[in-house]
């Protein structure tokens, strides 16, 4: 009887596991149209945050998507104020080249110096911790610009920036019997990308290191 229960268990908690792991594919390919800086793109990332959202069961998880689709949202009314302020500068441009091409030739260096845009991604959608703490992960960041910066990051994640560019990554034992998560932003002139941290709950499995 015993070993019929640990089995039952033991199906059950596969079938869970597979489940969840549907929802960070959902969650994943979200963050992949995110990091895509166009209006269409995040939308995209909205859909797919929405169907994750849907599909988690934790809490924490609902709440993160939930942040994921108003960023989603802030960037595209910043891609639309964008757009809106380039048409501006370059009719100004076409009335600046009639006038003065001496002018004219120093200003559009500059102009294209400031509207290269920022190439910022990571190797990574989620990076999941187990329980006991004091373990590394690491993950690259691709960008064009050397000046990114993490501007956000959980109380309970520590980081170092290595040579390579690399964001090593350390989480502190998870005390509480929920599982919890959270959102590292990266930031580069005004460009932003994110990825997702998840640490496994304190419990019995986790203790004895399955």
């Amino acid at each position: 009887m015993k070993y019929v229960f640990l089995v039952v268990l033991g199906i059950a908690l596969n079938v869970k596991i597979l489940a969840q792991s549907s929802c960070d594919n959902l969650y994943a390919k979200a963050v992949q149209y995110q990091q895509t800086m166009t209006v269409a793109s995040q939308n995209q990332a909205i859909t797919y945050f929405q169907k994750a959202r849907a599909c988690y069961d934790s809490d924490a998880k609902k709440k993160l998507c939930a942040s994921q689709i108003a960023t989603c949202k802030n960037t595209i009314a910043l891609i639309k104020k964008n757009t809106q302020g380039k048409g501006i500068v370059s009719g100004k441009k076409k009335s600046e080249e009639t006038k003065d091409s001496t002018n004219n030739a120093s200003k559009q260096e500059k102009i294209k110096d400031e509207i290269v845009p920022v190439e910022l991604a990571v190797s990574e959608s989620i990076i999941k911790f187990k329980a006991k703490g004091g373990e590394f992960k690491k993950i690259k960041v691709t960008c064009n610009y050397d000046d990114w910066k993490v501007t956000e990051y959980p109380e309970w994640i520590t980081y170092s920036i290595s040579k390579e560019n690399e964001i090593v990554l350390e989480a502190s034992k998870n005390p509480l019997k929920e599982e919890r998560s959270g959102m590292i932003k990266i930031e580069c002139r005004g460009t932003t990308t994110t990825f997702a941290v998840l640490q496994q709950k304190k419990g019995l499995l986790n203790n004895i290191g399955l």
